[in-house]
């Protein structure tokens, strides 16, 4: 059974919504795990509960004990990263929620040759104040077929690997706790697609990464590999 929701709402808040092992800011994905699973008798309340993003309770809920690769979180180590981030969350009460961009992808159409996506970029404001303007470049593969006509295009290089610059922008204010899909932007929208000879290119470790500029907040930078950006 899942934590009751007074369970779940402390716990984030005592974990400013952030993953008590990575500390990475989670925002909407962010679950409330249980550090003794209820089979083993672990209880719904909130000594038993840690906040974790989807990475690490991925890893923290998955591990095959007869093919153990890596080594497995222990329900003490959990217990100690997580009192150790609420001890830290609470003697830094002014420090900033943290910034989150949320990239992911929507399926527009799937034959048996090719599948059809479109990028979908997510973000959310979780500082005190309003972001007044904001820039957004984002890199694809040049060897993906993309659609992204009104956008401003150049061709760069990544670690050697050819790929195309995206750019785009805005004055739209966004306010605190305001979440807003900056790809699309309105009409403009980036789509892709996957066919055989793309999706065998996916496992050479090819990525999509991104940089968001804003005009009082830190730069925020990240990268998928790009086969975490497509079903086939």
């Amino acid at each position: 059974m899942p934590f009751p929701r007074e369970v779940r709402d402390i716990a984030l808040v005592k974990s400013h919504r952030r993953c008590c092992v990575c500390h990475e800011f989670g925002g909407r994905n962010v679950n409330v795990h249980h550090i003794i699973q209820e089979a083993d008798g672990g209880v719904n309340a909130l000594e038993n509960a840690i906040c974790l993003c989807l990475r690490c309770h991925a890893e923290a809920g998955h591990f095959n004990s007869r093919h153990p690769l890596g080594t497995k979180y222990s329900p003490r180590e959990l217990k100690a990263h997580r009192d150790q981030w609420w001890e830290h969350c609470l003697s830094h009460p002014e420090e900033p929620l943290g910034l989150f961009l949320d990239v992911r992808f929507k399926a527009i159409s799937r034959t048996a040759e090719i599948h059809r996506y479109r990028l979908i970029a997510t973000y959310t404001n979780t500082m005190n104040e309003a972001q007044d303007s904001w820039k957004l470049k984002i890199c694809f593969p040049a060897f993906v077929p993309l659609s992204a006509d009104d956008y401003d295009r150049d061709e760069i290089r990544i670690e050697g690997k050819a790929y195309v610059q995206l750019e785009s922008s805005s004055n739209d204010r966004i306010f605190p706790g305001e979440s807003v899909d900056i790809v699309p932007l309105k009409t403009h929208f980036i789509e892709y697609e996957v066919n055989d000879s793309v999706y065998d290119q996916l496992r050479e470790q090819h990525k999509v990464s991104w940089k968001l500029y804003t005009s009082n907040a830190q730069v925020i930078e990240g990268d998928k590999p790009l086969s975490e950006l497509q079903e086939f």
